[in-house]
């Protein structure tokens, strides 16, 4: 399935926005930093796709609500 990097760059950014405006207290946030770990870790293609989207953006996923945010743009774009 190809995905839009910029659609996809435009929810991961509302998403990251959406974490940052309420202090990371929203629903399944610990989930979703917890599901991006472990597909990291298990997955080849997730690690090419979460490598692929920080060199387009020349900014790597290093935190966790970064990681959160990645998760839910993937969620919404129904990837994981």
């Amino acid at each position: 399935m190809a995905i839009n990097i910029h659609a996809f760059n435009d929810q991961y950014k509302k998403e990251y926005s959406f974490l940052y405006a309420h202090r990371d207290n929203v629903a399944g946030y610990d989930e979703a930093m917890e599901a991006f770990d472990n597909l990291f870790r298990s997955s080849k293609a997730f690690q090419k796709f979460v490598r692929e989207f920080a060199e387009w953006r020349m900014d790597p996923i290093s935190s966790d609500r970064e990681a959160a945010a990645f998760m839910f743009a993937c969620e919404h774009f129904g990837i994981a």
